[in-house]
């Protein structure tokens, strides 16, 4: 029978009501024990609470690197630039609360769907496999609880370590307020960063959570993936296309397809009979291979993971002991306990199993942990946390058992952990590459993070700039969103206009469903191929771009995806854009976002602009109204720039005797250039060069900074106003000094 309007209306004041309660003030009912200190973090002063409820013990922290270890000066009292209040209304319960002024925008928290000021939104931190990419969204599958309020010229921040589920009020009532509810019994630490600058900001942060490592350089090449490529004659078959169409690309990644029934450390010698012969003869045409690991570990005798795992105590439990059952790929599957270190290694010499094979990286998905029939195992609007008994599953770490909930938002950064130190036991001296679905705080230590399962929609190729900008901010360099889109059918305007975005994402990768419309460059026609391998031979060329960017990123944290705030914090224009971006200190990327434009509105901040393309100077200060041809790059170069510029390759395994040509934008011009092998840690030892170039009075010069790598021999140029000049004395011989 149907329901009367009289039943919606009583429901409908039942939420009204609810909400009412949940705005009410409630009792402090906090008796612990509370310790102030403060420091100097890369100039930003930083006040830090650690908050320890009764029977509780120190707060264990997965985001803060080992490394960072800050002369924290105990205060007695709470230090005066702690401006916020906060309280505990119940025992799974915490408030945290301060004010804002009408002008402050509100960037980071991670992944977030939707434009980059998060403000006038709450915004839950919960890890969720949540394929609904869309404007109601809110939980994703990376919780990194770092906020970065923007007020005028100057920023500050807040990062609550703590890996349980948040729920960000930023002034959805618009009265000036964030609230911050943490759902937790567990001890935790909030960090202010004072009044700085947006980029010492992030330096703070990174210094205190960590830097990625510099990438192999074959990890910055564009990377071809589906779920999935089912056998192993296709991935032949995809490698000789490329090659064949000389379209540049450096790795295939094998989704879940490459294992048997779905089982991970296992391969189908049905679809893949010579698996290993086939990654050494891709590799032989300059391709890497990437393969997807799962946490799920079918729950079947058969299964020798899971036999192991079963003897060794490895996986999640209820909270009577028994063992916890869900049900992904391999269906009926047991989750690793990756807060366990014993359980972290187990796994990593698992993973011996795919890089005793040639394997050169290692994706792991799933990792939220994602269950079929129970993505969102906590509503939302969740008031309490349930107790361990009535949560999902019970962990253990150092100290005791807890609650999954208590701890979800680590598992899949913990899985991560585990995937870095075993390659990094295989491979000592190598860089490596992982990839993440799920993250924390600090993830950027250990992986690479893509932005999940988006689809073929211009809306999502619109969303992805703030979102990584976003993501960017919250301390991860290198990140990424699926190029084409994964779910559904993209189009040939939709992939060749995220091309042409996506040769400036810092990973790049092409990545689509099986039950969606192939999308390899070449698979539209001959002209689409044709833009698309020029856009990808724009990204080879500025690789070396790429690596001083990196290498910048490590010595202070600046990502290499940037708001224009970051190099133009007085332009209150730039602070509202987050439709373009800045690449670095000289490069603007502004891209068609919308079907069936060919022109869109381009804001040039302050100074002279060139379009990357060619073209005279253009004045900033202003909007432009600017034209894209499917095959142009949507970039501009700031006069005074100096871009290092490779010779065009098909695979980064070429870069090393490409010739480099340094192009000097403008009369006068400055930029640096760095050096090293690419694939080693040798620059930790100091093997790498360190250049600073300039162009002036129609000479060009270089000044060393760094000396400690010998390059192959190449011929180098300098070009500027479209000539180009060989320097046959370049580099110098002559030692400099450091």
């Amino acid at each position: 029978m149907a329901k009367s309007p009289e039943h919606f209306w009583i429901e409908a004041r039942k939420i009204a009501d609810a909400s009412e309660k949940r705005v009410s003030t409630s009792k402090n009912v906090f008796c612990g024990t509370v310790h102030y200190d403060r420091a100097l973090i890369a100039g930003v002063p930083v006040c830090r609470m650690t908050v320890v409820p009764p029977g509780s013990a120190w707060p264990k922290s997965y985001a803060i690197d080992a490394a960072s270890r800050q002369p924290w000066k105990t205060l007695k009292k709470p230090p005066s630039g702690l401006r916020l209040s906060w309280r505990q209304e119940s025992e799974s319960r915490w408030l945290v609360q301060w004010s804002i002024t009408p002008e402050v925008q509100c960037w980071g928290l991670g992944e977030r769907y939707g434009g980059m000021n998060l403000r006038g939104r709450v915004h839950t931190l919960f890890a969720t496999d949540n394929d609904q990419h869309i404007e109601s969204t809110d939980s994703l599958y990376k919780s990194i609880p770092m906020l970065t309020l923007v007020e005028g010229e100057t920023a500050y921040a807040v990062f609550l370590d703590s890996p349980a589920l948040q729920r960000w009020d930023l002034d959805s009532t618009r009265n000036g307020a964030v609230s911050v509810t943490l759902l937790s019994r567990r001890a935790f630490t909030l960090y202010w960063f004072e009044s700085s600058s947006l980029p010492d900001i992030v330096a703070a942060y990174t210094h205190l959570t960590g830097r990625c490592d510099l990438p192999p350089r074959w990890s910055l090449g564009h990377q071809q993936s589906r779920w999935s490529y089912p056998t192993e004659q296709v991935v032949r078959n995809i490698a000789k296309e490329f090659r064949t169409r000389k379209i540049p690309c450096d790795a295939i990644v094998l989704d879940i397809d490459y294992m048997d029934d779905y089982r991970v450390f296992t391969i189908s010698r049905e679809r893949f009979p010579r698996f290993e012969r086939l990654v050494a003869d891709v590799s032989k045409m300059g391709f890497r291979v990437v393969t997807i690991v799962d946490p799920g570990v079918a729950k079947s005798p058969s299964d020798a993971t899971f036999r192991e795992g079963r003897r060794l105590n490895a996986f999640c439990t209820k909270a009577d002991g028994s063992l916890f059952v869900g049900k992904v790929w391999p269906g009926a599957a047991c989750l690793p306990d990756f807060i366990n270190v014993e359980v972290r290694n187990w796994w990593g010499d698992k993973l011996d199993f795919l890089l005793s094979k040639g394997v050169a990286g290692i994706w792991n998905d799933m990792n939220e942990p994602a269950l079929f029939g129970n993505q969102r195992p906590l509503s939302a609007d969740a008031r309490e946390l349930p107790s361990d008994q009535e949560q999902l599953f019970v962990q253990h770490d150092s100290k005791g058992t807890v609650g999954h909930f208590e701890v979800r938002n680590v598992y899949g950064q913990q899985m991560a952990l585990a995937t870095h130190d075993a390659m990094r036991r295989a491979r000592p001296n190598e860089r490596l590459f992982a990839l993440t679905r799920s993250g924390y705080a600090g993830i950027q230590r250990t992986s690479a993070v893509w932005l999940g399962d988006n689809a073929s929609w211009f809306e999502h190729l619109r969303a992805s700039i703030p979102m990584l900008l976003n993501v960017s901010l919250s301390g991860v360099a290198f990140c990424g969103v699926d190029i084409g889109g994964f779910g559904g059918n993209t189009d040939a305007e939709l992939l060749v206009r995220w091309y042409q975005l996506g040769i400036f994402y810092p990973f790049c990768r092409n990545h689509c469903a099986l039950n969606g419309r192939a999308q390899e460059p070449w698979s539209f026609g001959p002209e689409v191929e044709k833009a698309i391998r020029r856009l990808l031979s724009v990204r080879y060329r500025l690789l070396p771009y790429f690596e001083q960017l990196f290498a910048e990123h490590r010595q202070c944290g600046a990502p290499l995806m940037r708001p224009m705030a970051w190099h133009y914090p007085s332009d209150s224009t730039a602070r509202q854009i987050d439709d373009q971006f800045m690449f670095g200190s000289d490069i603007l990327v502004a891209p068609i976002l919308q079907r069936g434009k060919s022109r869109r509105p381009v804001y040039l901040p302050k100074g002279r602009w060139f379009r990357f393309d060619g073209g005279p100077a253009l004045r900033g200060g202003r909007f432009y109204d600017v034209e894209y041809r499917l095959d142009s790059t949507p970039a501009f170069v700031k006069e005074g720039a100096i871009l290092p510029m490779a010779s065009p390759v098909v695979h980064t395994g070429q870069l090393a005797t490409a010739a480099i040509t340094f192009r000097c934008f403008g009369i006068q011009a400055k930029g640096r250039y760095w050096q090293d092998d690419g694939s080693t840690l040798g620059y930790e030892r100091g093997e790498y060069n360190d250049w600073m170039l300039s162009f002036s009075n129609h000479r060009f010069t270089s000044k060393s900074i760094h000396r400690g790598f010998e390059p192959v021999a190449r011929p180098y140029f300098y070009e500027t106003a479209g000539r180009r000049h060989q320097l046959r004395d370049w580099p110098p011989t002559a030692t400099s000094t450091d």
